[in-house]
């Protein structure tokens, strides 16, 4: 379920876009009218306003806004502004130029959207950048990273409840070889995760579970990982990188939660992460993820953010959150 607060009455397209012209005009950018008209309107409006701004200023809002707004608030709102699909899709690209440190977006992308909403995903992909992900994936990515993230963008899963529990149970077996003997040869590992149904593997890891006495994330993360560099296997991130798809599609609140916890660490706030998980999932699934973080951390979500970040970043995030501050 969405967080964003839409009035049940808003004004006109041309009414928002003069409020955010006046709120741009003068000695500086009126950055509270901006996040009260932008952060209050779903996609559909706020491609109205996009749109109606450009008809009728002969000027690009998005544009305008990352002249008019700077740091984390000016992060923030470009994505926002931006369809939901294209959005997905900029930020894909984006962590294809840096795919060994950045592979988290691409996973949690592939992993969490329906196969229509993926494939979508790929089609603006396919228009903006005049290539296909695929593309960019193989060409920048190497090895097991190559494999896996190959696999994940270019399924298409059966996304019904249907499930197989024999098969469930004999590929539970093949997982568990795999991450306890230290194969390097993740063929099929990688076609099992790539391919089933988001039931097919939760059925699988029930299994697993069941049969080893412990969860396929917890018994792949450290053991795994040392097995995996002492045999050489994952020089770009791999293994992280599959364990990020398995608690994506084992829990993907649960494993949202733990992103929002390791952004607002001690060490600092890393405000990318925080900015791509609330912004991506504002007008989806945030109040999914809003109630696992408060029974996991024993915290409210507005709060915990409250305490990490400050000024109008912070009322941007709170606004996308439903929450005032």
């Amino acid at each position: 379920m969405a967080t964003i607060v839409v009035p049940p009455v808003t004004p006109s397209p041309a009414e928002d876009a003069d409020a955010l012209l006046k709120a741009f005009q003068g000695w500086g950018t009126d950055e509270q009218a901006v996040i009260g008209v932008l952060a209050h309107r779903d996609a559909t409006q706020r491609k109205q306003i996009r749109l109606t701004y450009e008809e009728n200023y002969n000027e690009n809002l998005i544009q305008r806004l990352q002249s008019e707004l700077s740091g984390d608030l000016e992060r923030a709102m470009y994505h926002w502004v931006l369809d939901p699909v294209e959005r997905q899709a900029v930020m894909v690209n984006t962590a294809t130029k840096c795919i060994h440190e950045d592979y988290a977006v691409i996973v949690e992308i592939a992993c969490t959207n329906s196969s229509s909403e993926l494939l979508a995903v790929k089609r603006t992909y396919h228009v903006l950048y005049k290539c296909s992900l695929e593309e960019d994936v193989a060409a920048r990515a190497t090895g097991n990273l190559r494999s896996l993230l190959l696999a994940l963008v270019s399924t298409y899963r059966y996304d019904g409840d249907e499930v197989n529990d024999a098969l469930a149970k004999s590929e539970a077996k093949i997982l568990h070889e795999t991450v306890t003997n230290g194969d390097t040869d993740h063929g099929e590992l990688i076609r099992i995760v790539g391919t089933r149904s988001r039931a097919q593997l939760n059925a699988t890891f029930s299994w697993f579970r069941d049969e080893r006495g412990t969860s396929i994330t917890k018994l792949h993360a450290p053991r795994f990982d040392h097995q995996a560099l002492q045999h050489g296997a994952d020089p770009t991130g791999y293994s992280h990188a599959l364990r990020t798809a398995l608690r994506c599609i084992s829990d993907a609140n649960k494993y949202f939660v733990k992103v929002l916890r390791n952004a607002m660490h001690k060490s600092g706030t890393n405000e990318d992460s925080l900015t791509r998980v609330i912004v991506l999932h504002a007008e989806k699934d945030l109040k999914g993820i809003k109630d696992a973080f408060q029974k996991r951390a024993s915290v409210a979500l507005e709060k915990a953010i409250g305490n990490d970040t400050s000024g109008d970043y912070k009322s941007f995030l709170m606004a996308l959150l439903g929450s005032g501050i």
